[in-house]
């Protein structure tokens, strides 16, 4: 269950509710009612063992690159039923991908918090400037707040292909010991294959807004 105090406008739990809603994916838990109580909105959904990816870095788990790819190749395969529905269901956008909204449990990924997502159209995109890929930094336990900034502002498919990305790159945190390299260019530091850098470079490059959803989770699978 999630509750929404009154102070958080940035979120309105009625879209974040109509959007669950419509949803029916094993990957995101099933909505099942909307409620408020002295002030406060409730939104509940099916609950889901396991924890969120953000509590296994806090207690210093190593994701192997492997490890790092299934979990990568599950949300990508969550955003495809997102990005491109079939039929009369309308795109949505989570806008909000971070190893916090996550969980993980027996090998499978499931995806909440759906407070900042949005419906999305061509009407509705809102692109953003080009930022400088080359200048993000892992910080010890997730990138900092002007990372998560540049792709939660827009409305658009590729702010979701970031935000996997930046989590790809999360998931190797705790494989960096010493934290004067996480001022270095992530591609220099990330102990993973230069493979797997080259899925990491597809996700994050903000020229992906040519490449669809289900171009990049296919990449993923080869």
């Amino acid at each position: 269950m999630k509750a929404l105090a009154p102070d958080r406008s940035e979120n309105d739990p009625n879209l974040e509710s109509h959007i669950l809603s419509h949803l029916n994916h094993p990957g995101i838990p099933r909505f099942i009612e909307a409620f408020s109580h002295d002030g406060v909105e409730y939104i509940v959904q099916e609950f889901m063992s396991g924890y969120p990816l953000s509590y296994y870095i806090v207690n210093g788990k190593r994701f192997t690159e492997e490890e790092a790819r299934r979990i990568l190749l599950q949300l990508l395969e969550i955003l495809v039923y997102l990005h491109e529905p079939e039929g009369t269901r309308r795109a949505v956008v989570h806008r909000d991908l971070r190893l916090s909204n996550l969980f993980w449990s027996d090998d499978k990924v499931y995806l909440v918090d759906f407070g900042c997502a949005r419906y999305f159209d061509n009407k509705t995109e809102q692109p953003i400037g080009e930022p400088n890929i080359a200048d993000m930094k892992m910080s010890n336990h997730r990138p900092g707040t002007r990372t998560y900034a540049l792709f939660r502002k827009e409305v658009s498919p590729r702010s979701d292909l970031f935000g996997a990305g930046v989590v790809g790159l999360d998931l190797f945190t705790n494989w960096i010991e010493d934290e004067a390299l996480f001022q270095r260019p992530w591609q220099e530091i990330l102990p993973a294959s230069d493979t797997f850098k080259d899925l990491m470079e597809t996700l994050l490059n903000q020229g992906t807004q040519s490449i669809s959803t289900t171009d990049v989770w296919k990449r993923f699978r080869t």
